[in-house]
């Protein structure tokens, strides 16, 4: 697998608005350029315009079969889009929160990843977490957490089809993606706790990576790939400020939508 920064973005974003604002989702191509560009919780901030979504639309859905196309009809007047990461790649709600969180914000610490998943899922300790992140590098490894949301037999992945699944994992459970999603980076010169990072868009070169923090002001969706206790209490208190300016900017986006739509 091998997604364009533009893809990955999109379903970053598809990923975080199913779980921290659900009654948006799914999602208009309009609603994911207000989220694709998003001035808090992303890094880099990207500049991309309608058509640059809906090319990276079209290859989620056709190249990786990452994304399903919901036409207008049924009490919807616009065409929306929902991510199919439970059914293509096995992966629980904590799984699915880390992975987003890489997606939109590139490499982290575990601390960081803690505090910016809290919308998405409530990490009970660094232990957790952990465990999440040793699935995503190996997933013959097995889930242990059962999580209500995900509406799976204490957590596990009862999967319709198992093609390309790992045979060698434990009847009833079925990873339909056999390869790693995320690794774990060496500590670079500077750097005080290694980072995690995703490999949605292909291996990473560690050396090579801009870090959140690092300035690198806004950039075009062709030229990007994209601590300690009281930093990551920090982290969490500006996620909790800034949730509320998302939403918003996506209910407007949606409103300007339904106008276009009735001619407004």
């Amino acid at each position: 697998m091998q997604l364009s920064p533009a893809a990955v973005r999109i379903l970053g974003s598809l990923a975080e608005k199913e779980m921290t604002v659900p009654d948006t989702y799914p999602m208009t191509a309009n609603a994911l350029v207000v989220a694709a560009n998003q001035s808090t919780n992303r890094f880099p901030v990207m500049d991309m315009t309608l058509d640059d979504v809906n090319v990276a639309i079209a290859e989620l859905k056709t190249e990786h079969r990452l994304v399903r196309f919901l036409p207008s009809g049924a009490g919807s007047r616009v065409d929306k889009y929902r991510h199919v990461l439970e059914d293509r790649l096995g992966l629980t709600r904590p799984e699915k929160a880390v992975l987003a969180v890489l997606a939109l914000r590139g490499p982290q610490t575990v601390a960081e990843l803690r505090a910016r998943t809290n919308r998405m899922h409530d990490f009970a300790d660094q232990a957790a977490i952990e465990q999440v992140i040793d699935q995503l590098c190996d997933p013959t490894q097995l889930s242990s957490q059962s999580d209500p949301t995900d509406a799976r037999p204490s957590g596990m992945l009862h999967m319709a089809s198992t093609a390309g699944a790992n045979t060698s994992l434990r009847e009833g459970y079925a990873r339909t993606w056999d390869g790693p999603l995320v690794v774990r980076l060496p500590r670079q010169p500077g750097q005080v706790e290694p980072r995690i990072m995703h490999l949605l868009g292909g291996q990473v070169d560690a050396g090579s990576l801009v870090l959140e923090g690092q300035p690198v002001g806004r950039v075009a969706t062709s030229s990007t790939s994209g601590s300690g206790s009281a930093g990551a209490a920090v982290v969490e208190l500006t996620e909790r400020v800034t949730a509320l300016e998302a939403t918003v900017a996506e209910l407007q986006a949606e409103l300007t939508a339904l106008r276009t739509e009735l001619g407004a």
